[in-house]
């Protein structure tokens, strides 16, 4: 396995800002592809998987009062439509990242030929999607929003144990994420505990929050994560993603720590 330098990545969270829109989420992966270019850093998309059919139990697939399964439903791309964009970060000259929620997605993203599997806080704990994961022998990132120290080391444990190449991202899994409950001095905490390990910072925040971002490389963090997207008469960003001109801001106050 080619081992991948974290170091300096960025990392352009699509998530379902291209709202089921296929043309919508290409202008984005482009907007984000001029936004790199101009900062002369290295970027890369991600996507997030889930296998609908069996990632939401039958019983609350047409239950439109629980906010993420009506998110889920009404924003569904075709795998063909995610080839489109796969393709379109690689023109742009990004790298290709991927968050699968559930094994079937693992498949899904090797398929496509995705360099980097990105696994959610909330799947940290979860040891089958886990061993699925090292088991294609691909760079791993880790967010770990709300793990105990000891949730950490088994983690981390079974990371090595596997001969994952791999980095862990600080993250707080409120959305947008308060000033005052950032808790950055953990990045620092995860670089003295797995001081051989890359730590980098998965951002919530406002958009308009710039300091944190200087903050976390003060810390240590060396790659970061935002979400990102565009608005236009259709589409509106939620509170805790980026414009283009937001996550050019962004990439600038990160220079300015440097």
């Amino acid at each position: 396995m080619h081992e991948l330098n974290f170091d300096d990545l960025f990392i352009y969270d699509l998530a379902n800002s291209h709202q089921g829109d296929l043309e919508h989420g290409l202008n984005i992966i482009k907007s984000m592809g001029k936004v790199t270019r101009e900062h002369g850093v290295r970027g890369g998309v991600k996507f997030q998987f889930r296998q609908l059919d069996t990632f939401i139990h039958p019983d609350y697939m047409d239950n439109r009062d629980l906010p993420h399964i009506s998110r889920f439903v009404s924003t569904v791309l075709t795998k063909d439509d995610y080839r489109v964009l796969v393709e379109e970060v690689r023109k742009q000259g990004m790298i290709t990242i991927c968050t699968p929620f559930d094994e079937e997605s693992v498949a899904t993203i090797l398929e496509l030929d995705i360099e980097i599997m990105k696994v959610a806080s909330c799947s940290a704990t979860d040891k089958p999607l886990l061993k699925s994961i090292v088991g294609v022998n691909r760079p791993v990132i880790v967010s770990t929003a709300g793990l105990s120290l000891d949730q950490f080391d088994r983690l981390v444990s079974f990371l090595k144990h596997n001969n994952a190449n791999f980095a862990l991202m600080h993250c707080v899994a409120i959305y947008p994420t308060p000033k005052e409950m950032l808790n950055l001095n953990q990045i620092e905490q995860i670089r003295q505990r797995y001081p051989d390990i890359t730590v980098g910072y998965s951002t919530h925040e406002s958009p308009d929050n710039y300091s944190a971002i200087q903050i976390a490389y003060a810390k240590g963090a060396r790659l970061f994560e935002r979400h990102v997207g565009i608005e236009n008469t259709m589409y509106k960003l939620n509170a805790y993603s980026s414009n283009p001109e937001q996550v050019g801001r962004w990439l600038d106050v990160h220079q300015e720590a440097v």
